[in-house]
């Protein structure tokens, strides 16, 4: 028998309908036919031909690992543990202790936040309050449960992040400024601490190479999870960070107020 015999002497397929899948937006086939060979053979059975969704959901979970292999990397090479002060890394929920209501709602909020954390549905804050008052006690509390539950998360003070950015303009740096903005822009979540508290060159506004880099941070946060934290008023914090800076950061972010006593000497 020759190969074309076979090929016509081979089951053909009933098609039963045709259908615009929702989920890859390809026209389907639902077909019937016997299958050929083995132990189910003659049995006949239902094949959806054209559904591409298989495909894509391999697709992005490839994607996906990806992304999180290339986080874990870049997060070692940062060194996280080497940019925050010891007495920080001991910040927990639980071992925060609000002194006034204020400080108790910021509480919650923040705990809220964390526990029901969801990647697709980021929710930014603005933390702005008196010096002492836990405002990095409670976003590094927040970055730290995160990390527990397999989230990728970053906290950086401001001034900081500017400086490991300029540090990579080192022939023997160990990763480039692209390397460190693509860091920045993939966490999950990213906490900016002390916003205000860089060094700006107010005599050349024009050419300010801080608002020029804090935007490309801000920028690449778009559509994700950021905490900002300040000790400014509005008006202090805009011309420190320019409008173009403050105006981006003010559209996405939920105001918390952390105003009080200075909650690290209450014992005095």
């Amino acid at each position: 028998m020759s190969y074309q015999d076979m090929l016509n002497n081979f089951p053909k397929p009933e098609i039963l309908n045709t259908y615009q899948c929702e989920g890859c937006g390809q026209d389907v086939q639902v077909t019937e036919m016997p299958i050929a060979g083995g132990p189910d053979k003659g049995k006949v059975e239902k094949f959806y031909l054209g559904c591409k969704c298989g495909d894509i959901i391999l697709a992005e979970q490839a994607v996906e690992k990806d992304r999180q292999a290339r986080t874990r990397h870049m997060l070692r090479l940062f060194d996280q543990n080497s940019l925050v002060n010891e007495s920080l890394k001991k910040a927990t929920f639980e071992n925060y202790n609000p002194p006034s209501q204020e400080l108790a709602f910021a509480k919650d909020q923040l705990k809220m936040f964390a526990d029901n954390f969801s990647a697709v549905e980021p929710h930014s804050f603005m933390l702005k309050g008196t010096f002492g008052t836990g405002k990095s006690h409670l976003s590094y509390a927040t970055a730290k449960t995160l990390l527990a539950s397999g989230h990728s998360a970053l906290f950086l003070s401001v001034p900081k992040l500017l400086t490991k950015i300029k540090d990579t303009y080192n022939s023997k740096s160990t990763f480039s400024e692209a390397d460190l903005l693509e860091l920045v822009g993939m966490v999950d979540l990213m906490v900016l601490d002390d916003l205000g508290a860089e060094y700006t060159n107010a005599r050349n506004t024009a050419d300010n190479w801080v608002w020029s880099k804090l935007f490309e941070v801000v920028d690449s946060r778009s559509g994700k999870s950021t905490i900002y934290t300040t000790n400014l008023s509005s008006t202090e914090l805009e011309t420190k960070v320019g409008t173009r800076n403050f105006s981006r950061i003010m559209d996405s972010a939920e105001i918390i107020l952390m105003n009080g006593k200075d909650y690290r000497r209450k014992a005095f």
